[in-house]
């Protein structure tokens, strides 16, 4: 592991901000919910 790189830096805080705000509910089932609702708009 050699660290993050400078141009994924800001999508892995997002990940980690994103995780870190749901963490107490199941990711997957969130993610779906997600990304079925934006390919349906």
């Amino acid at each position: 592991f050699k660290g993050i790189h400078k141009s994924t830096f800001y999508l892995h805080l997002k990940e980690c901000e994103f995780r870190y705000n749901h963490r107490k509910e199941d990711l997957y089932k969130l993610l779906l919910k997600i990304i079925n609702f934006r390919t349906l708009n």
